[in-house]
C-alpha cells in the first residue's frame, strides 16, 4: 500500500505549489476590492485554501515519514485508518481547487494571471482523476472505505440532486480519454453533450454567484 504514498507525496507538493501561487492572486484582489461583497467572496475562496495549506503542512510529513519507514506502516490499525482519511479529504481539497480555478478564470479571463490558472487548472483536472484511482485502489487495499463522507463533493454523491451537479466534475476515473497517458481528462463529447456542458458553465459565472 505504501508504494503509492510516493506519487500522492509529489501530487501534494505540486498542488501546495499551486494553492501558493493562487493565493498569491487572490491577495491584492482582496485588498483592493471595490466592494464589501467581493472582498467577501475572494476572502473566502482564499481562506478555503489556506485552510487546504495547513492540512497540507500536517499530512505531508506522515507521507514522508511511511515513505522512509514502509515497514512501520501497519494497515487497519487507527494511525492508517487516519492517514487514510486524511488523504481522502484531500481529494475534496483537489477537487474544491479544481472549482476554485475554474471560477478564477471567468474573473481572470484576458488578464496576465489567465495562462498561469489555465495551467494550475489543467494540472490539478489531471491530478484529480488520478488520486480518484489511487483512493480506490488503497481503499479496496484496506479492505473497506475508510473515506470520510465529508469527503465526497455534491458532484459526486449518489444521492445528491443531479440538478445542483455540475457534469465537467462528475467524470469518473475510467471516463478518461484522450492519448490514455495516466491522469489524463481529455474526454471525447457529442455535440448534445458539449451543449450541455457549456450550459452549465454559463450558469456558474463569477458574476452571476456574485449578484
Amino acid at each position: 500500500m505504501t508504494t503509492y504514498f510516493p506519487q500522492l507525496l509529489e501530487m501534494f507538493k505540486r498542488t501546495k505549489a499551486a494553492l501558493t501561487d493562487f493565493m498569491g492572486i487572490l491577495e491584492p484582489v482582496i485588498e483592493n476590492a471595490k466592494d464589501d461583497h467581493e472582498r467577501l467572496y475572494y476572502h473566502h475562496i482564499y481562506e478555503e485554501e489556506e485552510h487546504r495549506f495547513d492540512r497540507l503542512e500536517y499530512l505531508m510529513p506522515k507521507l514522508e515519514h511511511y515513505i522512509e519507514n514502509p515497514e512501520a506502516y501497519v494497515p487497519n490499525n487507527n494511525d492508517a485508518i487516519h492517514l487514510l482519511q486524511d488523504i481522502s479529504l484531500e481529494k475534496f481539497g483537489l477537487h474544491n481547487f479544481l472549482e476554485h480555478l475554474d471560477l478564477a478564470l471567468f474573473s481572470f479571463k484576458g488578464t496576465e494571471y489567465e495562462e498561469k490558472l489555465q495551467e494550475m487548472r489543467n494540472v490539478t483536472a489531471s491530478d484529480y482523476q488520478t488520486i480518484k484511482e489511487l483512493m480506490t485502489e488503497l481503499n479496496e487495499q484496506a479492505g473497506g472505505s475508510p473515506s470520510l463522507a465529508a469527503s465526497v463533493p455534491t458532484d459526486e454523491k449518489e444521492n445528491g440532486k443531479d440538478n445542483l451537479k455540475i457534469e465537467m466534475y462528475t467524470q469518473q476515473p475510467s471516463d478518461n480519454g484522450g492519448s490514455g497517458e495516466k491522469g489524463s481528462v481529455e474526454v471525447e463529447s457529442s455535440p448534445e453533450e458539449t451543449q450541455e456542458k457549456t450550459s452549465y458553465k454559463k450558469r456558474l459565472t463569477v458574476g452571476s454567484l456574485k449578484k
